[in-house]
């Protein structure tokens, strides 16, 4: 066998490390953009329709009852029964009003004694309504 059918390999070429970062950047924008866009459209899908409540009554449920080897902290929620208007209609409906929280934080959120929210709900889904404490 003769040498000349074995070719030499030459060095690689080096990595030109701006590239990987030009790269990487443009993709980080990219990403960025795409995530802004996306939150834009959802924000503004879930605008849906708004309307000034007034609160009638306000009531304290229990959300879930945690359970741990160590006891637990029960969560609670806040409904409240309010009188507004959607879609030219009157309503009058239980509305939840918070997030889960526990006992402090009712007693603080409610301390102000809240006669208005505003009551919120989906495009086209008055049924879905939720009610934002002032």
């Amino acid at each position: 066998m003769s040498q000349r059918h074995i070719k030499k390999k030459g060095n690689p070429p080096p990595i030109n490390w701006w590239q990987i970062a030009l790269v990487a950047a443009v993709l980080l924008v990219a990403f960025a953009a795409l995530f802004t866009f996306a939150n834009w459209v959802h924000s503004s899908s879930l605008t849906g329709a708004k309307a000034s409540g007034k609160i009638l009554e306000i009531r304290k449920v229990v959300i879930g009852l945690p359970e741990s080897q160590f006891g637990g902290r029960i969560r609670y929620g806040v409904e409240v029964h309010v009188q507004y208007m959607a879609n030219g209609h009157a309503q009058d409906r239980w509305l939840r009003a918070s997030d889960d929280m526990y006992s402090d934080e009712f007693e603080m959120k409610l301390a102000s004694h809240p006669t208005e929210c505003t009551v919120y709900w989906p495009p086209n889904h008055p049924e879905n309504a939720k009610c934002s404490l002032r």
